[in-house]
């Protein structure tokens, strides 16, 4: 399962009940065996690395890993914002990243939220969605986990899309992803092991948080768009 900083899919996990609603699913069965190999490189491989990786940090280092690691996604978020017509939120990344990378020797040292310049993550499948882009089919990929036929494409193109990737080469990106793979699935150890142990339906679930979070579908009545899950958010559900 792929592991994102802001533990979107994490605390859905947690919050949401299993009965999630069903819908058309064309790609069922290669999704129902991508989420196994995704669980399986999680047990087998990233779970290992991030509790030898945790022995061996300390809290504070951690932090600072990460919070380097987030300083890079800035121009990304930047960037993003200007395409979905943002430019407040697209300055406020800007300065943010100058900001870490003068004063905070290179962004370990969150600087940034201490002026007022509050981080806010973004990425292109949010872009998309808020640009009323069709989802498409659901689908969950190796490695990167729940998508879209619309973010399969975005996935690929992100890669491009990182101003930070000319800068340091493709070498140096996948580093970088693997690293912050690793730091968050340490960060969020003992909280994710327990949404994996407690979740009945992980593939429903997921499923289910995707669309609410990144499903748009084109109303042909009027030209507006909506979310595909029109299920309350797990904030509004009745405890069970």
């Amino acid at each position: 399962m792929s592991i994102k900083k802001n533990a979107f899919w994490l605390l859905l996990l947690l919050s949401a009940c299993s009965d999630a609603p069903e819908k058309a699913d064309p790609h069922q069965e290669f999704n129902k065996d991508m989420l196994n190999f995704n669980l399986a490189l999680d047990e087998n491989i990233v779970h290992p690395v991030s509790d030898v990786y945790k022995e061996g940090t300390s809290d504070n280092a951690r932090y600072a890993i990460g919070s380097f690691l987030n300083n890079l996604k800035e121009p990304y978020y930047m960037l993003n914002y200007i395409i979905a017509g943002n430019p407040e939120k697209a300055a406020n990344a800007l300065f943010r990243f100058v900001t870490n990378s003068v004063f905070g020797a290179c962004g370990f040292a969150d600087v940034g939220s201490y002026v007022g310049l509050d981080r806010s993550e973004t990425s292109y499948k949010e872009t998309l969605t808020e640009l009323g882009v069709d989802t498409g089919d659901y689908l969950v990929l190796p490695v990167f986990g729940p998508s879209s036929t619309r973010d399969a494409i975005g996935e690929v193109a992100s890669w491009f899309c990182d101003p930070v990737g000319y800068v340091i080469g493709f070498p140096w990106m996948l580093g970088k992803a693997a690293l912050t793979v690793v730091n968050d699935r340490a960060e969020n150890s003992e909280a994710l092991d327990k949404a994996l142990k407690e979740t009945m339906d992980i593939y429903s679930v997921t499923k289910s948080m995707y669309f609410q979070k990144y499903g748009v579908k084109s109303d042909t009545t009027g030209g507006q768009q909506e979310t595909l899950d029109d299920s309350p958010a797990p904030d509004d559900e009745e405890e069970s």
